[in-house]
């Protein structure tokens, strides 16, 4: 029996594997969104003192609570842009439907992860969300690096956008879990924080990703808003704003870079000599 390894990129799939990674694609991110709706408007009756999950989120102003309607707006975005990937499945263009596969093994791990957490979050349980996330965070991060220079419609749903979410999600969460409300939690946050700048600053600049660029800067710029209504005479919303700032110009600048074919340098790229001259005949027939 050959043993078939999920994660490795292929050039191409048989028709039963696309047709199973289709299935569980659809149906794990289904199972995140119905969920995650759903717990939006119901409270579990399963536990006692159980939450919707965005109450749960204002429950705790911790200093990595994030605000509510943007984070919405943010998965709000994630998830139609995941609508896209998932239509790339069913595309007649073959090179299309590989890019779509190749991710799709990470892609449905990363849904189960977020509907553990889902169910973790609203019931309470933040220490067993804290391991789900780190979990998520691991699988991530190697998915992330392993499928680097996928195509846009590929990178942002399956790759950019969950780990820019669960990289802040560690940290909200964690927040909660150790109940980090006090001032000397407060002054451990403002070191903290810079955490996520440098991790979302080397992924901006070395991995020429604008796309988690611009997700990061959304979820900071939600950070910074909560952070400013939690207390005013802070730290943490000034460090935040700043981040999200840098995020954005970074994002702006290297998308620039990669649409005017230019290094982070902003010099042009230009193709070896040797590649040119074996393009002659080609580009002389």
């Amino acid at each position: 029996m050959v043993f078939y390894n999920p994660f490795v990129k292929r050039e191409s799939f048989s028709p039963r594997t696309l047709v199973t990674y289709q299935a569980l694609s659809i149906l794990s991110w289904a199972l995140v969104v119905v969920f995650g709706i759903y717990y939006s408007i119901k409270t579990p009756d399963d536990v006692k003192h159980a939450h919707l999950i965005w109450r749960q989120a204002e429950r705790f102003d911790t200093p990595f609570s994030q605000n509510i309607y943007l984070t919405g707006i943010f998965w709000i975005l994630l998830w139609l842009s995941q609508v896209g990937y998932l239509w790339y499945f069913f595309s007649y263009n073959e090179t299309l439907v590989n890019a779509a596969a190749n991710v799709a093994p990470h892609f449905i791990i990363n849904n189960l992860l977020v509907f553990a957490f889902i169910h973790l979050w609203v019931r309470n349980y933040f220490w067993p969300a804290e391991v789900i996330l780190i979990v998520h965070f691991l699988t991530q991060t190697a998915a992330y690096w392993t499928h680097l220079g996928s195509p846009a419609f590929v990178h942002l749903p399956a790759l950019a956008g969950p780990q820019a979410w669960v990289l802040t999600a560690i940290f909200w969460n964690g927040a909660v879990a150790v109940h980090a409300e006090n001032l000397p939690a407060r002054i451990v946050a403002n070191v903290f924080i810079w955490v996520i700048f440098v991790i979302g600053h080397f992924h901006i600049f070395v991995g020429k990703d604008y796309l988690l660029g611009f997700s990061l800067s959304l979820l900071t710029l939600s950070l910074a808003v909560k952070q400013f209504a939690i207390k005013i005479i802070a730290l943490q919303w000034i460090f935040a704003f700043v981040i999200f700032a840098v995020f954005l110009v970074g994002s702006l600048y290297v998308s620039g870079t990669v649409y005017t074919k230019r290094d982070i340098l902003f010099r042009p790229i230009v193709e070896p000599e040797g590649t040119d001259r074996e393009r002659e005949p080609l580009l002389n027939a």
